[in-house]
C-alpha cells in the first residue's frame, strides 16, 4: 500500500488519493459528448455536400453533353434554326433545356443557352452559354 494514501484519522484520506467525484467525472462526460455531437454534425454537413458536389457534377456532364452534340451539327441544321423556341430532353433525373438564337450577338453567329435542372430541390441548375460561328 502507497504511504502517502494511509489514514490521516479516523474518515480522513490524503486529499491526493482520494480519486476522481461524481461530479467531476459527470463534467468530463459532458464535455466529451458536447465534441462527439460537434463531429457527427461535421460529418452530417460534409455528407450532404458531398451529395451536393455529385449532384453538380452530374448536371454539368449533362450540359456540357448537350452542347457538344449542338455544336457537332452542321451550322444550317434543322435543330439549330433559331425559331424552335426552348428545346427539351430529360436525361435520367435531370431536365436538360436549350435555346437558339440566330444572327446573335453578330450576323452568322449563333448564341446557344444549355441549363441543365434536377428534380431535386437541393440541386442548383447549371447553365452554359456558347456562341457558335458560321465558319466552325
Amino acid at each position: 500500500m502507497n504511504r502517502r494514501c494511509l489514514k490521516i484519522a479516523d474518515n480522513q484520506t490524503d486529499a491526493a488519493c482520494r480519486g476522481f467525484t461524481l461530479l467531476e467525472v459527470l463534467i468530463a462526460v459532458s464535455i466529451f459528448a458536447i465534441g462527439i455531437l460537434a463531429i457527427a454534425g461535421l460529418q452530417i454537413r460534409s455528407v450532404n455536400l458531398n451529395s451536393a458536389a455529385r449532384m453538380q457534377s452530374e448536371a454539368t456532364t449533362v450540359a456540357v453533353d448537350v452542347m457538344e452534340r449542338l455544336m457537332s451539327l452542321p451550322y444550317e441544321h434543322p435543330e439549330l434554326d433559331g425559331v424552335n423556341g426552348v428545346q427539351q430532353r430529360q436525361v435520367g433525373v435531370y431536365t436538360a433545356f436549350w435555346q437558339i438564337s440566330d444572327d446573335t450577338p453578330i450576323n452568322w453567329c449563333k448564341t446557344i443557352n444549355v441549363w441543365v435542372t434536377a428534380n431535386n430541390p437541393r440541386a442548383r441548375p447549371v447553365r452554359i452559354n456558347f456562341i457558335r460561328g458560321a465558319a466552325l
